[in-house]
């Protein structure tokens, strides 16, 4: 990012402050049935999944299974507090994801809900500690105007990522799985992993070492360590298994 930072905190607080939806109390009614539904998916997922409400920035549904280990109860957690907690390097590259995202979503017309932003930051405990956090945000309903009015949020615990890493963000279109942006900063043309890539890992996952994964595919032994070595950069993680967990997270293993 070449901008400052306060230059950033404030674009994000203008965006939040500007923000607003076409929206009645008969949408609200519509939008009950899929509610109930994701109430109940987030009941057996172990993950939080939550509904952020543009029009009335508020949460329409938050399970926050997370709380716990952060040591907090859920009335110590406003949206205010929560980004109090972030950890002071990762805030502004939060704020910057997003209006990025808002800014981008704004130019689509109709498939605006095939696309979501993937990005991790450092959370800090009750006791002092650092958590890392995967954070995957989309539109779950647009407006009279499509414009976005519903967010999901789905988050996932990085518990197995070193708390000095620095963190990922990816737009991605859900339907082909391209990366839309943030594709410099990651070194990647399009996808975050390609088709051999995916297979590789698959193989790795049943247990065969690159060898065998080389006389399986009929590739050179070079070849197979050049795939798993361009996992590892373009997630930016240090091992296989953080890099399949990351990716199984985000939906692409």
């Amino acid at each position: 990012m070449t901008e400052s930072d306060d230059g950033v905190r404030r674009k994000y607080e203008a965006l939040t402050n500007c923000l607003s939806c076409k929206v009645d109390e008969r949408d609200y009614e519509h939008l009950q049935p899929q509610l109930a539904s994701l109430q109940e998916l987030a009941g057996v997922e172990n993950r939080s999944i939550s509904l952020y409400d543009i029009n009335r920035a508020s949460f329409l549904l938050k399970t926050d299974k997370h709380l716990e280990l952060l040591g907090y109860e859920p009335q110590d957690i406003s949206i205010g507090n929560y980004h109090a907690m972030i950890h002071p390097q990762d805030v502004v590259f939060l704020y910057d994801a997003e209006l990025k995202m808002y800014d981008f979503l704004a130019k689509r017309d109709k498939d605006k809900k095939d696309y979501k932003l993937v990005y991790d930051y450092r959370v800090r405990a009750k006791d002092g500690r650092y958590i890392r956090f995967l954070h995957q945000m989309a539109i779950f309903a647009c407006d009279r105007e499509n414009r976005a009015w519903i967010m999901l949020i789905v988050s996932d615990i990085l518990s197995q990522f070193p708390e000095n890493e620095e963190p990922r963000r990816f737009l991605i279109n859900t339907k082909n799985q391209k990366v839309c942006l943030f594709n410099e900063e990651n070194q990647i043309a399009d996808h975050l992993v390609t088709a051999r890539e995916k297979e590789i890992l698959s193989l790795i996952a049943g247990g065969l070492d690159s060898q065998s994964i080389a006389d399986r595919l009929c590739l050179s032994l070079h070849t197979v360590n050049n795939h798993r070595q361009n996992i590892l950069r373009k997630t930016r993680t240090k091992s296989i298994a953080q890099a399949a967990y990351y990716l199984r997270c985000i939906g692409l293993c």
